[in-house]
């Protein structure tokens, strides 16, 4: 019976944190195309973007990928300080995150006009945090939604030399991304207003496969 429970909270661990990635996806790919460039969770593009920048000398430039690598490092702060109250929490800390995608949405699809830079650097800093708050989850969760170069290297060294099966299963994530970023394009293209509320949608799908009452696997 124990080890029924324990395979259903990987199962659902493992559905869940590919919601996420998706969603993960959808959000960066919405943040490179439409909220001024930067990544919403790539911190190391995002940081060889601003070097560039202030390599060519443009002030203008170094912004938008500061600002999203501020933000990020807030979300990840701001939850980490959350789990000190409840280090066993994950559904609380999502809901949080949900609360924030869900207010850019609804900004995003009220705008009409092409929004002005300022609002741009404020939306990019959200949705950063809120992907910043998700990589704190995740990695309470065991798990990554959004920095995948160590899942990669990790999965491609247990495939050739050996290693967990948990590290090569794992490789879903980075299938989940692409995905996730791909259906985002498709949805720029024919109803670009509602690209953010696809994540939304993911993040309350992945929600549901964790459970109401979801918590650190012990």
């Amino acid at each position: 019976m124990t080890e029924s429970r324990t395979g259903r909270s990987a199962g659902r661990v493992a559905t869940g944190s590919t919601l996420l990635a998706l969603a993960s996806g959808v959000v960066d790919l919405w943040a490179v195309t439409s909220l001024g460039g930067p990544f919403a969770s790539v911190v190391t593009g995002n940081l060889v973007v601003a070097g560039g920048a202030v390599g060519r000398g443009d002030a203008t430039a170094v912004w938008p990928p500061l600002i999203a690598v501020l933000g990020f490092a807030l979300g990840v702060a701001t939850w980490s300080f959350a789990w000190r109250r409840r280090p066993s929490a994950v559904a609380g800390p999502l809901a949080a995150e949900l609360v924030v995608l869900v207010a850019l949405s609804v900004v995003w699809v009220r705008s009409s006009a092409v929004l002005p830079p300022g609002v741009l650097l404020i939306l990019v800093g959200a949705a950063a945090l809120a992907m910043g708050a998700q990589s704190s989850t995740a990695l309470r969760l065991g798990e990554s939604t959004t920095y995948l170069t160590g899942t990669l290297t990790g999965g491609v060294v247990a495939l050739v030399v050996g290693g967990p099966r948990a590290r090569v299963a794992a490789l879903r994530q980075l299938a989940a991304v692409a995905v996730g970023a791909a259906a985002a394009a498709l949805l720029l293209g024919i109803a670009r207003p509602w690209v953010p509320v696809l994540a939304v949608v993911l993040l309350v799908a992945a929600l549901v496969a964790l459970g109401h009452g979801a918590k650190r696997p012990r």
